[in-house]
């Protein structure tokens, strides 16, 4: 793409900022915590409930409503049947008591975009070269379902939808059933013919805000090794059994959480990991615990350091299980390479963000986003407004409203460059 390119862009009104901010003050209350946050687990009663918001706020603005067999929530607005869609979107549900704008922030803030441009590009009399469409995609955080990112997993075809719908919570319902007992399991599969997609996100991080920009565009991705670990011991009581003769998975696990841990102390800044989940059985205050399950995460650019961290882990597993006498299996290993963001429409977002008058810098994103998964099929652009001192997956997390106004003007614009001239970015 040329950056003399020079784009027309329509932007939102007043009226149009206002409806966002009621918008987004509707959905806050839909799975409100009292600390000011938000806990909205994939298709739980309150997700239905928050696509019920939606889906009768964009019927109610003439877009066309559809759901597809993985819950998928699309508006669509159709300017010319055989033309193709310019797709944004993110999600609507949260991690455990988390924060109101993680996702939730660029559904709304698309869908308050669309209508605007569609409502400017009628006045007109304007005939894009792309349709428009907003989407919710279901599960992306993996909080309730694993994996993440489940619904745009199954758009792309990067996930079947028969191993969507069998993937579990911890009580043992199905994805397809919870999403059918909330209503929003649809018929089929959506066949879109996508020109490109748009997500815009809170940074959850604080680059932005220390170097004081509006707007970050991602270029490029980390990895992510995500593996789920058994250890099996010997239930027992806690009381009589001597210390000897304990087969305790919970040590086991303490020991590999601890192995995780090291291995982001050895390799420093470039290098991130984690245990965020534990699964004790049978968990009660009396029994050694004889099986015990552990979500291991290894993020960084370089993915052959997420190998030989995998392998490193794999030789002191054997030893932790050895010392506690206890066996482990490694119940699922996903890598998610990197990507880099698809170039064009990156230096489209950054000169329309330049010539909007804003603070703009280049981001990369440690975060999984659905944006990664549409990225490596179709041309992909994520943009980052600012996080208040970094703060995600917490009831504290915070973008101020200035903020979000600013991100909904550089969406705006970029969706108008992108529907109305696409090769601007191809």
């Amino acid at each position: 793409m040329s950056t003399s390119f020079t784009p027309e862009w329509l932007s939102p009104s007043a009226a149009d900022l206002d409806t966002f901010e009621a918008l987004f003050r509707d959905s806050s209350a839909i799975g409100a915590t009292p600390a000011g946050g938000l806990h909205r687990l994939a298709a739980s009663a309150e997700d239905g409930a928050v696509r019920d918001l939606f889906s009768d706020w964009l019927r109610e603005r003439g877009f066309e409503v559809r759901v597809d067999a993985i819950g998928n929530l699309f508006g669509l607005i159709t300017f010319n049947p055989g033309a193709p869609y310019v797709l944004c979107g993110s999600h609507l549900d949260s991690q455990p008591s988390a924060g109101r704008f993680d996702g939730i922030y660029g559904v709304l803030a698309g869908a308050v975009a669309i209508d605007s441009l569609a409502r400017q590009l009628r006045e007109r009399g304007e005939l894009p070269a792309c349709n428009l469409a907003v989407v919710s995609w279901t599960n992306e955080e993996g909080a309730r379902f694993q994996p993440s990112l489940i619904g745009s997993s199954v758009f792309t075809g990067d996930l079947s939808l028969q191993d969507a719908w069998e993937c579990r919570d911890g009580d043992g319902v199905r994805l397809k059933d919870a999403l059918q007992a909330i209503g929003y399991l649809g018929d089929g599969l959506i066949d879109l013919d996508v020109a490109g997609y748009v997500e815009i996100h809170v940074e959850q991080s604080d680059g932005l805000e220390r170097n004081r920009l509006d707007i970050g565009v991602v270029r490029e991705t980390w990895a992510a090794l995500k593996q789920r670990i058994r250890f099996d011991g010997e239930q027992n009581h806690t009381g009589p059994t001597p210390m000897a003769a304990r087969k305790d998975a919970l040590l086991a696990a303490a020991h590999a959480i601890t192995a995780v841990r090291a291995e982001a102390d050895v390799q420093g800044l470039g290098f991130h990991s984690s245990v965020g989940r534990l699964e004790i059985y049978p968990n009660s205050p009396n029994v050694v615990p004889s099986r015990v399950t552990l979500h291991v995460e290894y993020r960084s650019p370089d993915t052959a350091l997420l190998a030989i961290a995998g392998e490193r882990l794999t030789t002191r597993l054997k030893a932790v299980a050895a010392a506690t006498s206890t066996s482990y299996e490694v119940e699922s290993r996903a890598l998610r390479a990197p990507i880099a963001l698809h170039h064009g429409f990156a230096e489209l977002a950054y000169s329309v963000g330049q010539q909007l008058g804003l603070a703009i810098g280049n981001s990369v994103t440690v975060s999984g986003h659905d944006a990664i998964s549409l990225g490596r099929h179709y041309p992909a652009c994520l943009l980052f407004i600012p996080s208040s001192n970094g703060v995600s997956h917490n009831e504290a997390e915070l973008t101020q409203d200035k903020d979000m106004r600013t991100g909904l003007h550089m969406l705006t614009a970029l969706l108008h460059c992108a529907c109305s001239t696409p090769n601007a970015y191809r």
